[in-house]
């Protein structure tokens, strides 16, 4: 056992979906901390007695909930700032690129979330060139990958932790052979932060993309994005909207003139409401620590991946500890349906087509839950009709 499981674990009484339901999805939905009401009547509260000067209090919270996010991966201050989702954040970095050959291809792997793909697919009507290296979602292409960057390569989009399949991915060499060849980085990390401890600048990404709804456990529409510091003040982002602008209040007509650092990315009317609600989860990831999730998410992907071996599961998951994140996908014949049933019964995952059921534990959750739902899949599987 951790010597940190008993403090760990004090932490499921601020969860309340814990004492309802067997919670392992984490990966898709985090469990909502028990503050997140009164954090969105603090919102309300202002909005009621304060009206149009409740603005005052609102956008500074846009920076300092950005900055328990910088605290949470190593980011220099100022570095980080809020928006809506990823679609958003990735948007707004593809906004400020030109697609000029031979420097115009966008690059990424078979794989990647639809978000993703579906951006730098609508860049080809720009000029760009798309890439998409690879051909099963389930393995990630790392040396195909390495081989398809060069001179022509203008972004690399790549995720952090796979999410159909946990595959933690070694972001270095991918950096260093993009940085090589004159291009840029983004990555992806919606499945690591908050579960997977790194260094953004350590990493050397150019850019840093995720959102709040998982691991984090701040919900929905509470994205965020990350831009190298020295890099910043270089890019135009062409999707910009009045909160980019160096003087969002003196409403002046084009052209616009770029706030300083990463405010210029901030763009439209920001979603205060969202900021608040994600801001409880912030606090309790940084309090509890990434290091202390890692660990002892470690130790519970073993025991289910075991598990899941043990009772003739297939594991889509990476076995060495080194190359996954934090949730075990497992899979078997009628996956989707023995999915629906732990549902009825309390189980909460989820299904994935082509991958398999996502077992996703978090820093609150006991072993023997993890244990529990590899004996349920067991059961179910056995009450089915042939």
């Amino acid at each position: 056992m951790l010597s940190s499981m008993p403090d760990l674990l004090s932490w499921r009484r601020r969860f309340p979906v814990l004492a309802r339901k067997t919670y392992l999805i984490n990966n898709s939905l985090g469990a909502m901390p028990e503050t997140v009401p009164l954090a969105l009547a603090e919102y309300t509260g202002l909005w009621a007695e304060e009206g149009v000067i409740a603005w005052d209090t609102w956008l500074p919270e846009i920076a300092r909930v950005a900055a328990l996010l910088e605290d949470i991966i190593d980011a220099p201050r100022g570095s980080m700032t809020m928006c809506q989702n990823v679609t958003n954040a990735l948007a707004a970095v593809l906004s400020c690129l030109e697609y000029e050959p031979p420097r115009n291809r966008l690059v990424s792997c078979a794989g990647e979330f639809p978000t993703v793909e579906y951006l730098l697919d609508s860049q080809r009507h720009l000029g760009a060139e798309v890439i998409r290296v690879g051909s099963d979602p389930l393995v990630f292409p790392a040396e195909q990958l390495l081989e398809t960057i060069d001179h022509r390569t203008l972004l690399v989009v790549v995720s952090h932790v796979l999410f159909r399949t946990g595959e933690l991915v070694d972001v270095r060499p991918i950096v260093q052979r993009a940085h090589d060849h004159g291009a840029l980085v983004v990555l992806d990390a919606y499945q690591s932060i908050g579960s997977v401890p790194f260094d953004v600048v350590d990493l050397g990404v150019d850019f840093l993309v995720g959102g709040s709804v998982k691991w984090l456990c701040g919900g929905p529409g509470a994205g965020y994005l990350y831009v190298r510091p020295d890099l910043v003040d270089r890019l135009e982002p062409r999707i910009a909207g009045w909160f980019s602008h160096a003087r969002p209040f003196g409403f002046e007509p084009p052209p616009i003139v770029y706030a300083p650092g990463i405010s210029r990315f901030l763009g439209g009317t920001p979603n205060i409401p969202a900021f608040y609600q994600a801001r409880e989860g912030y606090r309790i990831i940084r309090e509890v620590g990434v290091s202390a999730i890692r660990e002892k998410a470690l130790r519970q992907s073993q025991l289910l991946i075991e598990g899941a071996l043990e009772r003739g599961l297939t594991v889509r998951t990476p076995y060495d500890p080194e190359r996954r994140g934090n949730h075990v996908t497992v899979d078997f014949p009628g996956a989707e349906p023995v999915k629906n049933e732990l549902l009825r019964r309390g189980f909460v995952i989820d299904h994935r087509p082509g991958a398999g059921i996502r077992i996703a534990p978090h820093f609150y959750n006991t072993d023997e839950e993890c244990i529990a739902i590899l004996d349920e899949i067991v059961d179910i599987r056995r009450r089915m009709p042939d």
